[in-house]
């Protein structure tokens, strides 16, 4: 098994040789992470290293088209459109009213999202919220189903913000899926389930990776180029 680094959503693969004399850090064209490093040099300070370079790695990876951007803030008000499932829902502030005053600030009913008009100061943390909850349960749900398919199963399942990345996974066997996966169109979100799956066993995007993910989900180039071109869009 690979040596990595694991800080946080990055997991950068380590690779040792006995000529090398200096350390170099890279990104490569998928968005994978690799440190070539001396043979001898300390886990610890290979570490250390990772983490000094944090901000650098996240400055490169957000110059690949195949990871996340970071979209326009929203204003939360009526009429504002939010996605959900591949659905654009519009926004309907109210005032709740007794016996309602305990209700959910935020709550998807009858084709729109509504929020309370006193929460809509911390709407975007309503919203991540939601979608993370919402997120863990449909993601939850399909990969009980996705995993025979792929012949992986994960030892946990994760939903939070993975900046850059809409999903990830470790060498444990833990899944993460970005809060922004729930807005997709659930053909795609399958697609990233599967994708992380595949990776459960091949940890990077070799040739191997992608012969498994073409035997699983033939569809990979279609999906990976709608998201270059569509992704972004889904965002708050």
């Amino acid at each position: 098994m690979s040596e990595l680094v694991e800080i946080d959503d990055l997991r950068v693969e380590v690779r040792r040789s006995p000529r090398r004399r200096t350390v170099d850090l890279i990104v490569d064209r998928f968005g994978d992470l690799v440190i070539n490093v001396p043979e001898a040099l300390p886990s610890r300070d290979v570490e250390a290293i990772v983490r000094r370079k944090q901000e650098w790695i996240y400055t490169k990876l957000n110059q690949k088209e195949i990871v996340l951007r970071p979209g326009e803030s929203k204003e939360y008000v009526t009429g504002e459109g939010f996605h959900y499932l591949g659905k654009k829902y519009r926004l309907k502030l109210f005032d709740p009213e007794a016996p309602n005053r305990d209700a959910p600030p935020l709550r998807l009913l009858n084709g729109r999202f509504w929020l309370s008009r006193s929460a809509a100061l911390e709407g975007r943390d309503h919203f991540v919220r939601w979608y993370t909850r919402q997120g863990l349960k449909w993601i939850t749900s399909a990969v009980d189903v996705l995993q025979e398919r792929v012949g992986a199963r994960p030892r946990s399942i994760n939903v939070r913000d993975l900046k850059y990345r809409w999903g990830s996974c470790n060498a444990g066997g833990d899944a993460y899926f970005h809060w922004r996966v729930i807005l997709l169109p659930p053909s795609i979100i399958r697609y990233l389930i599967i994708h992380e799956l595949v990776h459960l066993d091949e940890h990077n995007h070799s040739p191997v990776f992608y012969e498994r993910l073409a035997q699983v989900a033939p569809e990979y180039p279609l999906v990976e180029a709608w998201l270059e071109a569509n992704g972004d869009a889904f965002r708050l």
